[in-house]
């Protein structure tokens, strides 16, 4: 038996959540908030969490068992891309519980193949209106490749090179834009490119994302957490506008939206 999802069946969900963001559920029609109206539920519950007024919802026994009885779907209001640094538990520190946001997660936030099939599943089948890449400061990743991008020899495990080299050009990057700043001083900004970074390679790579982000259904949302504060901080969403504008002129960009047996 084909494993592979017929592609009129897949084509026809696509075209119902793109007509209004709202699915068929067992128990009725579900519609999601509005992109703007997602992303604003994460930065008050980021506001709470630094206040020390988080309200934990969504995580008692009922929910758990709701969540084994119901579709994710009808529930989940945002995709994150975050690093996998335990310092940055994603639930937590946007006040959030069970089957309110879906997270993918990897070393440096990088949109390498198993994180950017993970968010096309998220924002196509799990249906959140807002996607948000979270970097971090402190980020591991990040630092130890803008060490090796200044001179320092680090010896790393042999599967770790190939994830962290995504993260070079962002710290090349950062250098170019920030030539007066040398050293670990440079770290900040390589984090906050590499998020610029992320967001440019998964609108390349992800023909699905970026239709939704043109339709309106899809916002995406850059963001730095900062350990010290518990803080959120959000980049300008003009950037990434732009950054899909150069995207759609980009001749290697990855056409076509299903894939093909």
């Amino acid at each position: 038996m084909s494993t592979w999802i017929n592609g009129k069946a897949i084509a026809m969900a696509v075209a119902i959540m793109a007509a209004g963001w709202s699915v068929s559920a067992s128990e009725g029609e579900v519609h999601k908030i509005a992109p703007d109206a997602a992303l604003q539920q994460l930065k008050d519950g980021n506001a709470r969490f630094i206040a020390g007024k988080s309200t934990h919802p969504n995580a008692d026994a009922a929910r758990i068992i709701q969540a084994d009885k119901e579709d994710q779907g009808k529930y989940a209001f945002a995709t994150i891309l975050s690093c996998s640094d335990s310092r940055v538990p994603v639930e937590l520190i946007f006040d959030t519980g069970i089957m309110d946001i879906f997270v993918v997660r990897d070393a440096g936030n990088i949109s390498g193949p198993d994180a950017t099939a993970s968010i096309e599943y998220g924002i196509c089948h799990v249906h959140t209106p807002v996607l948000v890449i979270l970097g971090h400061s402190r980020c591991g990743a990040v630092t130890t490749v803008t060490k090796v991008v200044n001179g320092k020899i680090i010896k790393l495990e042999k599967n770790i090179p190939p994830l962290v080299n995504n993260i070079v050009p962002a710290v090349k990057r950062a250098q170019a834009n920030h030539s007066d700043v040398h050293g670990d001083a440079l770290i900040p900004y390589a984090t906050e490119e590499n998020v610029w970074l992320t967001i440019e390679d998964l609108l390349l790579k992800s023909p699905a994302t970026r239709e939704m982000v043109k339709s309106g259904k899809l916002k995406i949302a850059g963001a730095v957490y900062d350990l010290a504060t518990g803080k959120v901080n959000w980049l300008p969403e003009d950037k990434v506008a732009a950054i899909l504008k150069n995207v759609e002129k980009n001749p290697k960009k990855v056409e076509g939206i299903f894939a093909e047996k």
